[in-house]
């Protein structure tokens, strides 16, 4: 019997039942005397086996057997569950992944297996140290062998409670569909701007049918690309467990809000800079057991990442309860390395000087690891934030601990945008990266350090001219009212200044091509109904 045809739907199903191990083996080795999770275990380890067999992978069936044989006797109480044991078990799932990942890749050369089924077969836990894990690089993460490639072509299962069928959907298709929502929703401000044009035309009611229409079309492809936050997060327990281990170091790691949806997109572009937090906050911010205890602290370490949404918008905290930050030191390494004079570095705020760990080059580890210390990780998590629409923000205290704040959309393909007019240009600013917008009287902007200033809420800000930043002429008008747009950039309330404020619209936003793409500061372009093109601007790296 010719089994090709299943080989689609054993990766997929496989891959779950590995990520699932992964989690449960953690959680396990946590201290939690959970037998339902041990017959979890087990379950899974069985049906893998039997799915193999019947594929013909003979390999992992072989494999998921020996693993399948050494948890029936930890369910049977034979002994109980212990670090060694979990390193045994871990390194077999990581096999079997990287095994699933050569099938799917058409690779028939398995990776060998025998030496591994003997040590299960073999697993004395009484004569098995607790070894850590093997050195983790930055290339991959553990447990995530071939993970790439299922991040990147994710199943479609439909949400609602009543729904009793699924189909599986490429995500090129879920692609396309989000490119023809917004190609319509730009042709629907087309029509609109015509429209305007033709006297007598009755066109109000179908347009104002087609626009909802068009918004619930575009709901509900958005759904389809929704994916919960798991859907990253669930390798990140193992990624702690790893490092915390190859560093001596006792780590509780903790995600609260897991099943809170974002766009597939953004989800696949935050993965790597919440790893760079996570391994930071490993291995600069917990400190050894002994050094917490002299502190007066548990030995016990807290890691903990909460994701909440509110309207268009999540954010995302990673905090740890570890060694803390000091803005002084911060500045002064800033001072040591030439980036700041003196003076700078004492005019900077607290959240300025903490926003200096994502200069590029920034580093405090006194030595380099395989870890991190090489100053570079804060930069790029804070350029993705930036790329996305989002924001990066940093709280931090001395002796207690960090909190990193992203804020991000639900989507950044079809986006609310504030639309500005600036000499020829049109530019907008995704609307949840924008402060407030605000008329700033002429008289009220003053000269400081050959800078201008104006005071919002008792609060001095730094005013640039959009004109300028983009090497256009500045306006010819002497104007009594400055529009300006207060963005967050680097830490700090930024005033835009603009020609004239357009107003809020909803845009479909695509990738620029070059040249355009290597001018800093535009991050995609859109069509508005007559025809103009509109640029769409990460403030943060235009200023």
């Amino acid at each position: 019997m010719d089994m090709s045809q299943y080989r689609d739907l054993f990766i997929s199903e496989s891959r779950g039942h590995i990520q699932v191990f992964n989690e449960l083996i953690v959680r396990l080795e946590d201290g939690a005397a959970d037998q339902a999770a041990i017959d979890e275990l087990f379950r899974h380890a069985h049906s893998l086996k039997g799915m193999a067999a019947t594929m013909e992978y003979q390999t992992i069936a072989d494999l998921a057997h020996g693993m399948e044989d050494l948890l029936s006797k930890v369910r049977s109480g034979a002994f109980g569950f212990s670090p060694g044991l979990a390193d045994l078990l871990l390194q077999g799932n990581d096999t079997l992944a990287a095994m699933i990942s050569a099938i799917e890749t058409g690779d028939e050369r398995l990776p060998d297996a025998a030496g591994l089924v003997t040590r299960l077969a073999g697993f004395d836990p009484a004569g098995t140290p607790a070894t850590p894990p093997p050195a983790v690089t930055t290339d991959a993460e553990p447990g995530t062998a071939g993970r790439e490639r299922a991040e990147a072509a994710p199943e479609h299962q439909p949400r609602h409670a009543d729904s009793f069928k699924s189909v599986r959907v490429r995500t090129e298709t879920l692609d396309r569909l989000v490119t023809i929502t917004g190609e319509l929703i730009t042709t629907r401000y087309r029509l609109a701007d015509r429209a305007l044009r033709c006297e007598g035309a009755e066109l109000a009611e179908p347009l104002t049918r087609l626009s909802a229409l068009l918004r619930e079309l575009r709901d509900e492809v958005f759904q389809a690309r929704m994916l919960p936050f798991s859907f990253v997060a669930d390798r990140f327990p193992r990624l702690v467990r790893d490092l915390s281990r190859k560093q001596g170091k006792e780590v509780l790691f903790r995600v609260e809000g897991k099943e809170i949806e974002l766009d597939r997109g953004i989800l696949e572009e935050i993965s790597e800079p919440l790893v760079h937090i996570l391994r930071n906050a490993v291995d600069h911010g917990m400190e050894p057991p002994e050094e917490r205890v002299a502190a007066g602290k548990p030995g016990l370490g807290t890691i903990r990442i909460v994701v909440t949404r509110d309207k268009d918008c999540v954010t995302i905290v990673v905090s740890d309860d570890g060694r803390g930050m000091d803005p002084a030191r911060l500045a002064g390494k800033a001072v040591a390395r030439g980036m700041l004079s003196r003076e700078q570095a004492d005019a900077l705020t607290r959240h300025e000087a903490l926003m200096l760990i994502c200069a590029p080059g920034f580093s405090t580890a006194e030595t380099v690891s395989d870890i991190s210390g090489r100053g570079v990780g804060m930069d790029a998590v804070r350029a993705a934030m930036h790329a996305l629409g989002g924001g990066l923000a940093i709280e931090s205290e001395a002796g207690r601990g960090s909190r990193f704040l992203l804020r991000l959309p639900i989507s950044v393909s079809i986006i609310h945008a504030l639309l500005v007019e600036c000499g020829p240009l049109t530019l907008s600013f995704p609307v949840n990266a924008v402060a407030r917008t605000i008329e700033v009287r002429r008289e009220e902007i003053f000269e400081e350090r050959e800078q201008s200033f104006f005071l919002l809420d008792g609060r001095q800000v730094p005013l640039r001219s959009l004109n300028r930043l983009l090497g256009q002429a500045p306006s010819p008008a002497a104007r009594e009212f400055v529009p300006t747009v207060v963005v967050e950039a680097g830490g700090m309330m930024v005033g835009l200044a603009a020609d004239r404020l357009l107003g809020q619209r909803e845009i479909f936003v695509k990738p620029l091509g070059i040249p355009l793409s290597r001018v800093t500061g535009l991050t995609g372009g859109a069509i508005t109904g007559d025809g103009r093109i509109v640029y769409v601007v990460d403030a943060a790296a235009l200023v």
